[in-house]
């Protein structure tokens, strides 16, 4: 069954982000993915060269601002794999009990 509320959408990313080796993204537009931060899914903004820039709360405003493109990327999942990312996890630079905050991360 196709998520179509918030929650149900957020669990069905964590379940798959979950799964993904550290560093992996889900695309969920062309400005904005979300990954698994090892607690939970955090949303972040995208740069023009694709590295990561910020996070955001993954929340019910992101659901709001970018519902249907959510629900279009449900159709079609796309994942990717993002240096900058999997090196904050590899220095131990991810805070997993919040997210927000630039990029890059330091230690």
């Amino acid at each position: 069954m196709r998520p179509t509320e918030f929650k149900a959408f957020k669990a069905h990313v964590a379940m798959l982000l979950r799964d993904l080796p550290h560093g992996m993204t889900a695309d969920l537009t062309d400005v904005a993915v979300a990954y698994w931060n090892g607690k939970q899914v955090v949303g972040a903004y995208l740069r023009d060269n694709g590295r990561i820039d910020e996070d955001f709360d993954f929340d019910e405003n992101a659901w709001g601002n970018w519902r249907e493109e959510f629900l279009v990327w449900l159709d079609a999942p796309r994942f990717s794999e993002r240096a900058d990312l999997k090196a904050a996890f590899v220095a131990g630079a991810l805070p997993s009990n919040q997210c927000g905050g630039l990029w890059p991360r330091h230690v």
